[in-house]
């Protein structure tokens, strides 16, 4: 068992010094040129492998149509290079909204999303070419357990989790009629997604949320959905299936977590005994189910952010109130690296997103590119760093290296600002906005803590 410490590494010679005391395996190499390969997903051919990943804003307008700060944020990742944009978590149904402020398409709002759409393809053209086609994904999902679509909880679950339910009498177990009418939102959705002009869907299952839900679902009774491998697996494959048979022309993408980090029976990924030890024998099943019934590319992550955040995620500074991991976040580097590799070399043909890359800093692009250079189909998902440094790939581009005043320095004040509900963004380099937004919770946070001290 090691101990967490925070980045301080002035060399790329203290980064690797520090991995070889630790015994992780990280690649590493000097010439970043393959961060801009081009690569081909569906038909389309992507300018570059870097991917900015679905990062929630919280910033959308009441009917779900992007806002004026979404259009900023998408305007900013558009100028910024990469070649593939992954449009956050978009709701398929009111009731599944994890804040009143989360995206969400509809029939009424299309036309927004549409403007949006074409705002992204518009600015890269801008900033670039027209050889510089950027890639868009809506990720399409419902948000379960952690539903909070009038700004109070409203669990809706497959089954109870008693590492995630702490009032388990609150949470609402969705019957298998309920799961049925859910897929059929999945497909509308996914044609009004392309309808909106994005290339392709993301049926979100990862992170805890109501598709991961079901993945885990070992003790689900008497269900189409639950229970046995096919069975927890049967929502997400046939959403799969109905997309890829009813929208010609559209791409289809899964994020999922391939290791839940939760004991079985209740976390998907796991050895099934009293350990946390990773098992890829189910998520291995699962990809080979979904190439089959029409998936084309995959975006693999860990772990449930409400519970084991640091498994997806490593950080320097914990949650308030949260405790440190009992590991060294190079750990958790290597192990979301190591996840992915098994799985992209179980399936070399396919597209593979890798992540957890914020916590380098201006090292990532040397890891990434070692990563491209021995699998072929990789490709480099940024969220935190996105937020922060939306303009890194064109500097990567322009000169080669990134500014070390400029990176995410994964303080989790982004997270802070989502748990509390508010539009989120960078507080450290996107001040103007966000830093107002946390002053906000702060204030609040510290009223609280005064309030229990003197009361």
């Amino acid at each position: 068992m090691t101990q967490h410490e925070p980045f301080s590494f002035r060399s790329s010679e203290e980064l690797l010094e520090k991995t070889e005391k630790l015994e992780v395996e990280i690649p590493f190499q000097d010439s970043i040129s393959p961060l801009f390969d081009s690569i081909i997903i569906g038909r389309s051919k992507i300018p570059n492998r870097m991917v900015v990943q679905p990062m929630e804003g919280f910033d959308a307008n009441p009917d779900g149509s992007p806002g004026e700060l979404s259009f900023r944020r998408y305007e900013r990742y558009a100028k910024g290079g990469s070649g593939l944009i992954w449009h956050e978590a978009t709701s398929i149904i009111p009731q599944g909204r994890s804040n009143p402020r989360q995206s969400m398409i509809t029939r009424k709002n299309l036309d927004s999303f549409k403007r949006l759409v074409e705002n992204i393809r518009r600015q890269a053209y801008k900033a670039f070419d027209s050889k510089h086609e950027v890639f868009l994904v809506l990720q399409l999902t419902h948000s379960g357990r952690f539903s909070m679509p009038k700004g109070k909880p409203q669990p809706q679950a497959a089954c109870l989790n008693p590492f995630l339910d702490r009032n388990s009498e609150k949470v609402h177990i969705l019957s298998d009629e309920e799961l049925d009418y859910l897929q059929d939102r999945y497909l509308q959705a996914s044609k009004l997604a392309y309808q909106a002009g994005f290339d392709a869907v993301d049926i979100k299952a990862c992170h805890g949320y109501l598709v991961n839900d079901l993945l885990a679902a070992f003790m689900r009774k008497d269900s189409r959905y639950g229970g046995m491998f096919d069975d927890r697996a049967r929502f997400l494959t046939e959403v799969v299936q109905n997309v890829k048979k009813n929208t010609q022309g559209l791409v289809i993408g899964v994020r999922f977590n391939a290791y839940d980090g939760i004991k079985f029976p209740y976390g998907f990924g796991v050895k099934k005994d009293s350990s946390l030890c990773i098992d890829l024998s189910e998520p291995k099943a699962l990809v080979k189910q979904l190439v089959k019934a029409g998936a084309s590319f995959f975006n693999i992550t860990a772990g449930i952010p409400r519970y084991n955040p640091h498994l997806g995620r490593p950080f320097d500074r914990n949650l308030p109130g949260d405790p440190l991991p009992e590991e060294h976040p190079l750990e958790g580097v290597s192990r979301l690296i190591k996840i992915t590799e098994k799985l992209q070399d179980e399936f070399p043909d396919y597209p593979f997103v890798y992540t957890g890359f914020s916590w380098l800093r201006q090292f990532f692009p040397n890891v990434a590119a070692a990563i491209i250079t021995s699998k072929k189909e990789a490709l480099i998902g940024l969220g935190r760093s996105s937020f922060a440094y939306p303009d890194a790939v064109k500097e990567l581009m322009d000169t080669g290296t990134l500014h070390p005043r400029k990176v995410c320095i994964t303080c989790s004040r982004c997270t802070e600002l989502m748990r509390a509900g508010c539009v989120t963004g960078c507080v450290v380099h996107d001040k103007e906005i966000y830093a107002r937004e946390y002053h906000k919770i702060s204030y609040k946070y510290k009223e609280k803590k005064n309030e229990k001290k003197h009361g």
